[in-house]
């Protein structure tokens, strides 16, 4: 098979960023022009490299590493060059054994391939761990944002149909000021095939109907009036501040709601090969 090369962003942040990896025939990954990422990058590159070994057989894609030392300082500190180890061949001179203290985000759940609800469990751990030391000045916010985090993860264990998913949370100090991040990720059927297990939805349009469909409490593919909350939750959670906003992309479309209500839809040619969902909290 020929080798197929994609080239990375050079900002590798938003929830479609990762457009150029959705492709069977990839063999190789070339970050060397990537001087940015954020969290809904990082953990939507890990499902699609998992669909991407699916495809492969398990074989595992080249990976040339970005030049950039702050990020892969960054990547280190996020806990994104151990999880890339699972699907690419990591260069080993790459992987820096500290994290300098000039980096300016803290974890407070590292990128990680979460399968069932003791990861949740340890992810939750990290994150009030991380909230009473690094973060202590907005321990008042962890409520809010583990039970948002918790949704958006359990919603992938119990409604996906994947080997489970990959999950990110981090505080970064941005030069538009300080930000909470939660990015969760799958490579499983989808929000509308998902929902279409339930014979209420099974006539959805298309995928941007799914996902809105989704984001309404009590509407879930199990059919039972005491779940599906988890999407519901999170957008309403994003509706408690103005500068809030939650992204949703499965298949071909996209959802994006902003704290002040505001809706904007958005179908893409290429298909997301499950859920992506990134949630921004500036503080």
């Amino acid at each position: 098979m020929a080798e197929q090369i994609r080239q990375a962003p050079v900002e590798l942040s938003a929830i479609q960023d990762v457009d150029p990896f959705i492709n069977p025939g990839l063999t190789t990954i070339d970050f060397s022009a990537t001087a940015a990422t954020r969290p809904a990058g990082m953990v939507g590159l890990l499902a699609v490299l998992e669909w991407q070994s699916r495809q492969r057989a398990g074989s595992p894609l080249a990976l040339i590493p970005p030049p950039s030392q702050a990020v892969r300082d960054c990547w280190q500190a996020a806990g994104l060059t151990e999880a890339l180890q699972e699907f690419c061949r990591w260069p080993a001179a790459a992987a820096a054994p500290t994290v300098p203290a000039s980096v300016p985000l803290t974890p407070l759940a590292r990128c990680c391939h979460f399968r069932d609800a003791s990861d949740v469990e340890r992810m939750l751990s990290e994150m009030e761990y991380g909230f009473m030391t690094a973060l202590s000045g907005y321990a008042s916010l962890l409520g809010d944002v583990g039970e948002t985090f918790t949704e958006l993860i359990t919603n992938v264990i119990y409604h996906a149909d994947s080997n489970g998913g990959f999950a990110l949370a981090q505080y970064c100090e941005y030069a538009a000021g300080p930000v909470i991040e939660l990015a969760v990720a799958d490579a499983g059927i989808g929000i509308r095939n998902s929902l279409a297990k339930n014979p209420d939805f099974a006539g959805i349009e298309s995928d941007c109907a799914a996902i809105k469909q989704a984001m309404t409490d009590g509407v879930t593919s199990a059919g039972d009036k005491y779940r599906g909350f988890g999407l519901g939750y999170a957008a309403a959670n994003t509706q408690l501040e103005p500068t809030r906003s939650l992204a949703i992309r499965s298949g071909n479309g996209t959802i994006t709601l902003s704290g002040n209500g505001a809706i904007q839809e958005e179908t893409s040619q290429v298909a997301y090969p499950g859920t992506l969902i990134s949630a921004i909290m500036p503080l």
